[in-house]
């Protein structure tokens, strides 16, 4: 990566906060793309030096090296396409897709094109999630026995641009909320078999369909989990734990606290993180940028995108059943 030009296709909330984080980085050459004219306003608010296309074909002739890919997830699958083809890596916003077929698509192109492939589940950037799973791989927490995920949020709805299309969209919440989902496959593997029940009881202004998902999973290796996402709990609460012979960690996101609970010893150690979340962006970047330049695999490749979305589907399949 010589040039290190980097484009940003999509240039929402997401698309947005990546191209202020890159502009960080004087060595990088930044352009957005984004076919609505209202988005080169957003992006002469971060600097209006940016080189701003709202045209494909212009986009591809400015030759990037590297594309960040963040437009809606119905879109990943030809904007990566289109940017394999322009000759950039990428990295893709997560989910990778919007099914198991289309991330397919998408990781086999880009081994096609040659070019390096990152799904930006930014989460794995956290200080605390990768001490968690770097501890969880590491043995010191003895057998690994399962764990939880929880998330319950009335303010997913409430700061969405546009909340209606998570009860238009069957599911939204298995792909707001598949985060959760990709750091249980780093930590725990494939899944053997999977229960999943939801419903739309809470009496809310604002809902989604459904509005409560919960399920049961179980891995390979036997380690059993429970998953409960919703849009109902007002304030927001986010817990993640993992449950080990010798070692059970729990991790309040609000807080960015983990308890470290040691069988060997009462009580338990508190570890406090000052997680700054445009951090967590300068990191995936770095380590995209690593990744291109010594032709190696980045921290959440293509085919670990594909294990989260195919929990997801599986997720959403047994919804859909009932």
């Amino acid at each position: 990566m010589e040039n290190r030009k980097v484009l940003v296709v999509g240039c929402g909330s997401i698309g947005l906060r990546h191209l202020k984080n890159l502009k960080l980085n004087s060595a990088l050459d930044i352009a957005a793309l984004d076919v609505s004219a209202a988005a080169a306003d957003e992006v002469r608010k971060i600097d209006g030096r940016i080189c701003f296309f709202n045209d494909f074909h212009a986009a591809a002739a400015w030759k990037p090296d590297m594309a960040v890919v963040a437009t809606p997830n119905q879109l990943h699958l030809k904007n990566c396409l289109w940017a394999f083809e322009a000759g950039a890596h990428v990295l893709c916003e997560k989910p990778l897709a919007v099914s198991v077929e289309e991330g397919r698509a998408i990781v086999a192109a880009a081994k096609k094109a040659g070019k390096i492939f990152g799904v930006g589940f930014t989460e794995r950037f956290r200080v605390a999630v990768a001490h968690i799973i770097e501890e969880a791989l590491s043995g010191r927490m003895g057998k690994l026995i399962g764990g939880r995920a929880m998330v319950g949020t009335y303010n997913t709805l409430l700061c969405a641009k546009d909340p209606r299309h998570r009860l238009e969209a069957f599911g939204s919440i298995v792909l707001d909320y598949t985060h959760e989902l990709d750091i249980l496959s780093a930590i725990f593997g494939d899944v053997k078999r999977l229960e999943c029940y939801c419903n739309s009881l809470a009496d809310k202004e604002l809902k989604a369909n459904p509005s409560l998902a919960a399920a049961l999973v179980q891995y390979e290796k036997g380690e059993i989990v429970t998953v409960h996402f919703d849009y109902v709990q007002h304030p927001q609460r986010r817990n993640f734990e993992v449950y080990g012979s010798r070692k059970t960690l729990v991790y309040d996101w609000g807080a960015d606290t983990l308890e470290i609970h040691d069988c060997a010893r009462p009580g338990f150690e508190v570890r406090r993180f000052n997680n700054v979340r445009d951090e967590q962006f300068v990191r995936e970047h770095e380590d995209m940028f690593r990744a291109i330049r010594e032709g190696g695999a980045p921290r959440v490749s293509g085919e670990d995108g594909l294990k989260s979305l195919e929990v997801s589907e599986k997720m959403l399949e047994r919804l859909k059943a009932g």
